[in-house]
């Protein structure tokens, strides 16, 4: 399935660019639509975890230390979001056209990707205005964007897939992208999860990432083996798992949708 994935590169790359024009033609505000979720999301954790509860980040300005993992968790949540209804979606693709299935999903994630970029300069300017500033181990980003990257193709892969056959799936990942957002420290330093459920967390790969570019983008460490290697093992892990999924059944997708 690699090969002939590379082999259609080109049409991941149109593909990423008409959903791109498509998404923002005839919108009143076009482009800024990359930024509101994550800018809506974050006054919403500014309001409520930093005025109403009181938490407390230290030297730390709340809205930089939440828009460090709020960025990278945006865009993961939006690749699994979008990718999840991509090859039942591509109805009449899928039936009538000879291609690699897994270029749809794919093309989710490679879109979501360039909100990333959208929001990751917003993010860059943020920090100047707040006096943050961006630390030298900020050169540890490109290697946690990967990870990430590996993360949410894996996802993306196997929801895709599974929704062919199980079309509650589509249902249920907002739900789940919701609930998961609640139980990985975006909005909230994983210090202040009790030791006694920490390890649960810990177990999240989301939480080795989201922690791992708050650390080199705002408090100027290098990442910690300790919470990155579950977020290693666990994108390597699903995107094996996902990649596998997906090469077994592509061949039913047409007959099932």
């Amino acid at each position: 399935m690699f090969r002939r994935i590379w082999s259609h590169k080109d049409l991941v790359v149109s593909l990423v660019k008409i959903q791109y024009q498509l998404r923002y033609r005839q919108s009143f505000i076009g482009f800024a639509w990359a930024l509101l979720p994550t800018l809506a999301t974050l006054g919403t954790a500014v309001l409520v975890f930093h005025k109403v509860v009181g938490l407390n980040t230290g030297k730390v300005p709340y809205a930089t230390f939440t828009m460090a993992a709020l960025v990278p968790w945006t865009f993961f949540a939006n690749s699994v979001s979008l990718a999840v209804t991509s090859v039942t979606g591509g109805l009449a693709a899928v039936t009538r056209l000879s291609f690699p299935r897994a270029v749809l999903p794919l093309s989710m994630v490679g879109l979501s990707l360039l909100d990333f970029v959208v929001s990751g300069f917003v993010f860059v300017a943020f920090a100047i205005i707040t006096r943050v500033g961006l630390p030298l181990t900020a050169l540890w980003f490109p290697a946690l964007v990967l990870i990430e990257v590996i993360l949410a193709l894996g996802v993306s892969l196997l929801s895709s897939a599974l929704n062919v056959f199980a079309r509650d799936l589509r249902l249920a990942v907002p739900l789940t992208i919701q609930l998961w957002l609640f139980v990985t420290p975006v909005m909230y330093p994983l210090q202040t999860v009790p030791p006694s459920i920490r390890g649960y967390y810990l177990a999240n790969p989301m939480t080795g990432l989201v922690e791992s570019f708050r650390r080199v983008l705002v408090y100027g460490r290098a990442p910690s083996i300790g919470l990155l290697l579950p977020a290693i093992v666990g994108a390597a892990a699903t995107f094996l798992i996902g990649y596998w999924y997906f090469a077994a059944t592509e061949s039913r997708f047409a007959d099932v949708i």
